[in-house]
């Protein structure tokens, strides 16, 4: 009798599949000529030839890979060059993936979609966005109906999705508003001089600065990047202009429970979540240095595209620190079984110069702690050792308390073991490999020679809800 709650194998292997048709609007938000055309066509091809490019690779998000075999049709007829399709990213789709662009020997990349404009130095690198809708009438006339004075200073930013009309909101803001002012993308492979703006030595204090996009992770950065009196947003599908304050109270609760769990933290992950973005390995030198200072041990972590079951496999690691691209909002998401923080809040955990600072803004571009960014704050070691026991806010146990470190077990050696006082006065020698000790299985190891050499068996065929040779049916 057939159990109503399976189903036999037979079934399983000829069910049919219905294939969705992804050109339906229903079923893909983005169409074709909301990005490509003609004069997008001759842009690309002119941009190849004029570089002399022999293999480009062309970049796609999920929602626009099927697409992707028409473009690089046309660019492959037009161009007489060599067009790849990068069919899957190794971390986000906003990202340059050099890297994998680097195993044909790419000369240069095309990325399509949304981008977050990370700054890359290996290839060069051209940005197709989705061209979104904005009616810049009605825009106009929303801050029109906002602010009776003319003559307030604003500041205009948008997502890079409406970059086509960026100069067309200027020049019909200026006729109503003469000091407004519509921020620019660093989009000619200059430095950025905050996130992917330039912004010519400007401040925006006291200014009204307006976002004209969704409430999604590029506005939550621009808003606490750029510090203004007060900030709106225009969504151009409501086509509403509303007050927005993206450092809610809850949110900030949620982030600094968070921090403290990074304090009482013996061990920390460092997850590499990008291998372009200028700094990312200065970074995982200054987060390593402050680690070793409150004697945390630490580990480097490359997993590719990060999700909670990755993660979950380290069960020895207390905290994960996320180094990424400024828009990566995984470490936002609570369904990780460790917390995982920010460079910007492990900053704050660990550099004692953060010390009863309440921070104004927040920054998820790791840059800013390092010299010459924002939120940059000198980490010296010597303050950390001077530093008074504290009470943990989420334990209610005390730190800092009864440890010793020393950089090497010899002279002048540049080792990462610790020593670490025990009570009655033992002295035991610790470092980051103690931690795999305990475990029952440690990885596949050869043992040549030690082992008994293995009988072979034959293995299970058929599938998982009934195999052929089943040994319970035995």
């Amino acid at each position: 009798m057939t159990s109503a709650f399976s189903s036999s194998d037979a079934a399983a292997i000829e069910r049919q599949v219905d294939l969705v048709d992804s050109s339906q609007p229903e079923c893909v938000d983005i169409q074709l000529d909301d990005f490509w055309n003609d004069a997008q066509l001759m842009e690309c091809v002119g941009w190849i030839r004029e570089h002399g490019f022999q293999k480009v690779c062309l970049q796609f998000p999920d929602a626009m890979l099927p697409f992707s075999t028409a473009i690089a049709e046309q660019l492959q007829q037009s161009s007489q060059s060599g067009i790849h399709i990068l069919g899957d990213t190794s971390y986000g789709s906003c990202c340059v993936d050099e890297i994998a662009a680097s195993h044909i020997g790419a000369d240069a990349m095309i990325h399509y979609g949304h981008a977050c404009l990370s700054r890359a130095a290996r290839l060069p690198i051209k940005y197709v966005f989705v061209k979104g809708r904005l009616v810049v009438e009605r825009f106009v006339e929303a801050v029109e109906q906002e602010f009776a004075d003319r003559g307030i200073e604003l500041g205009i930013f948008y997502d890079v999705s409406f970059a086509h009309v960026a100069r067309d909101v200027e020049e019909k803001i200026k006729g109503s508003f003469p000091n407004a002012t519509v921020g620019q993308l660093a989009l000619s492979g200059e430095q950025p001089d905050l996130l992917c703006w330039k912004l010519h030595g400007r401040t925006y204090e006291g200014s009204t600065c307006i976002y004209i996009g969704r409430d999604n992770q590029s506005f939550f950065n621009t808003t606490n990047g750029i510090k203004a009196s007060q900030w709106f947003r225009f969504d151009p599908e409501a086509e509403q202009l509303t007050r927005a304050n993206p450092l809610d109270s809850k949110w900030l609760r949620r982030r600094f429970y968070y921090i403290e769990k990074c304090k009482d933290a013996s061990s920390l992950g460092i997850v590499v979540a990008t291998l372009t973005a200028s700094g990312y390995l200065d970074v995982v030198n200054r987060i390593q240095k402050m680690a070793k200072a409150r004697g945390i041990r630490s580990y480097i972590i490359s997993v590719g595209k990060i999700n909670p079951a990755k993660l979950a496999n380290f069960l020895e690691i207390d905290c994960f620190v996320l180094i990424g691209c400024p828009e990566n909002d995984l470490f936002t998401s609570r369904d990780f079984f460790k917390p995982l923080v920010s460079v910007y809040e492990c900053e704050l955990a660990f550099n004692p110069a953060w010390t009863g600072q309440f921070p104004d803004s927040y920054s998820s571009d790791f840059c800013d702690v390092l010299p010459n960014g924002r939120l940059y704050k000198e980490f010296d070691a010597g303050l950390v050792d001077d530093a008074p026991a504290d009470v943990s806010l989420v334990t209610g146990k005390v730190r800092n308390v009864n440890r010793v470190e020393a950089d090497a077990a010899t002279n002048g050696s540049q080792d990462c073991r610790e020593i670490q006082l025990r009570g009655k006065n033992e002295v035991a020698q610790v470092s980051s490999g103690d931690a795999l000790q305990d475990r029952s299985w440690q990885g596949l190891e050869q043992n040549l020679g030690r082992d008994a050499p293995a009988v072979v068996e034959e293995g299970r065929s058929g599938i998982p809800i009934k195999y052929e040779n089943d040994p319970s049916e035995r």
